[in-house]
């Protein structure tokens, strides 16, 4: 069996999931009461926001990310909004 640098990192606020470049493969997220969002930024709180992700309200799920996953260049911060807790996946 082959092995796996994937590394996971649970939030629930706002956060750094890497301290470092990462490609993100893959989050699992849990939503609050109300609709709510991930955004994805690389640079820290006031980084360059590279993607939202959409989370309905009391709703669970999942994101994929074919491939490599995204690339961020200098750090994976996400910020969360009205969303109970995630789990990222990331290299």
């Amino acid at each position: 069996m082959a092995g796996s640098d994937l590394k996971a990192k649970t939030l629930t606020a706002s956060g750094t999931i890497s301290a470092g470049p990462a490609r993100l493969a893959a989050v699992h997220y849990m939503g609050h009461s109300s609709t709510g969002t991930i955004e994805f930024k690389d640079g820290g709180a006031s980084g360059t926001s590279v993607f939202s992700l959409q989370v309905k309200a009391n709703d669970s799920g999942d994101l994929t990310i074919p491939e490599e996953g995204v690339k961020f260049n200098t750090d994976l911060y996400a910020v969360l909004t009205n969303v109970t807790s995630a789990a990222f996946f990331f290299k």
